[in-house]
Parts: C-alpha cells; sequence; structure tokens
C-alpha cells in the first residue's frame, strides 16, 4: 500500500475520532473492531447437563415429558453439539435498538437443534462460509435468512461446516426466554445427540474467521473434478 494511501486512512480516522461528539446516533457513536480471535468451542467434559439448560426454556416439553426427563435429555444434547459451534461478539451496542453482530462457527454436518428467541428481537443471518441447509435449500456464501422474533427454526451444516453472522437490532418481547426449545419430542431430541456424538471427530474449528472456504473448496474439487 502506497505511504500516501495509508496517510489518508490514517487522516479519515482521526477526522472520525475528532467528529465522534458531533456525529452520534441514538445507538452509539462512530466505533471500529478489527480481526478479533475466534472463541475455541467448548470441551463436553467440563459442561454440567443441568447447568447449561438453566437458561433454556423447555416449558412446552416439560408440560408432555416432565421437567427432569426434558432437562436430561436437552443437557446431554448440548454437551453432545458443543464441541461442534462457538460463537464470538464482534460488536454490541447495550441501548434500546442496539445493533449486534455475532459471529458463529458449526462444524462439518452440525444438526442445529429447532429453537427461537423470543427475547432478542428480529435476526439476520448471513452465510459466510461453508453452506447452510434449511429445508431443501443449499445456501452458501452471500446467502442468508431473516427470522421474525420468537419464529423457531432449525438448519444444518454443510459437510465443510459453516460460518455465519447473526445481525440483530433488539426490539424482542420484553421478559420473554432468551431462547426456546422448540424440538417437538424427546426422540428428536435424542436424535441430535447421537448425530453429535457421531459427527465430535469431524469437527476441526478454523483459524480465522473465513477459512471454512478452504475446506468447501477442496470438497468441491473433489466431488468436480477439473479436466
Amino acid at each position: 500500500m502506497a505511504q500516501e494511501t495509508i496517510e489518508n486512512i490514517e487522516e479519515a480516522e482521526g477526522d472520525s475520532a475528532a467528529n465522534s461528539g458531533k456525529y452520534v446516533s441514538e445507538r452509539g457513536p462512530f466505533e471500529i473492531w478489527e480481526n478479533p480471535a475466534i472463541t475455541p468451542p467448548e470441551s463436553a467434559d467440563g459442561l454440567d447437563a443441568e447447568q447449561v439448560t438453566m437458561g433454556l426454556d423447555m416449558s412446552a416439553l416439560a408440560a408432555k415429558y416432565g421437567e427432569e426427563a426434558v432437562r436430561q435429555k436437552a443437557g446431554e444434547m448440548i454437551k453432545a453439539f458443543a464441541p461442534g459451534t462457538s460463537s464470538q461478539a464482534l460488536f454490541a451496542q447495550n441501548v434500546p435498538g442496539g445493533m449486534s453482530l455475532i459471529y458463529v462457527w458449526f462444524g462439518a454436518n452440525f444438526p442445529l437443534f429447532r429453537h427461537s428467541h423470543p427475547a432478542l428481537g428480529d435476526c439476520l443471518y448471513y452465510v459466510v462460509a461453508g453452506e447452510v441447509l434449511v429445508g431443501k435449500r443449499h445456501l452458501g456464501p452471500g446467502s442468508g435468512f431473516f427470522v421474525p422474533t420468537g419464529h423457531p427454526y432449525t438448519y444444518t451444516a454443510g459437510p465443510a461446516g459453516a460460518e455465519v453472522l447473526e445481525f440483530r437490532t433488539g426490539g424482542g418481547v420484553e421478559g420473554a426466554p432468551v431462547m426456546t426449545l422448540d424440538e417437538l419430542s424427546l426422540d428428536s431430541i435424542q436424535q441430535i445427540t447421537d448425530r453429535c456424538n457421531e459427527l465430535r471427530q469431524e469437527w476441526q474449528q478454523p483459524a480465522r474467521i473465513g477459512d471454512t472456504a478452504f475446506v468447501q473448496r477442496e470438497l468441491d474439487l473433489v466431488s468436480s473434478p477439473q479436466e
């Protein structure tokens, strides 16, 4: 990069800092984040089944199967999928209507359980790398989907895994649960647990945001070799 270009960037950043008091949104002032480290996934061995389900609303299933049975099954599921996912808050404004941007990684073929977020408001998802399977739709990089407040949803990561961004601006239902378990039976929870246990050895977190694209490229070359 030419020295002049570097100086122009530094000058622009200086102008932004100087004007930070002049141009302030209700959501906050000008702000930059840069090259965050990716949070490693949690080890299943260090998780307590009861503790990991404390913030999860399971009332619908509990009414059908009993609180203890559902909590046990949900705890086993969370422990099983923990090594295959991680999230990193890239940006968050703790004010009404504040924006947030969360990066999430899922390992190869990760089966996300059916759930919803009544307290967090609408969510816009953007696929950064890899692939997300929503029903019969295969959503690659540049694709995404919109989830209204409290709408139950689920998806599965592709064979290379998936990296997604979750964008929210608040507006959820006041006093509602942050996350609700919307699986329809204990059998469906057990199926997810079993699947995660089968996949665990395939899960490998990327070193940097976006690196799943390299794994996807290798898989694409194998499936469609060049002549």
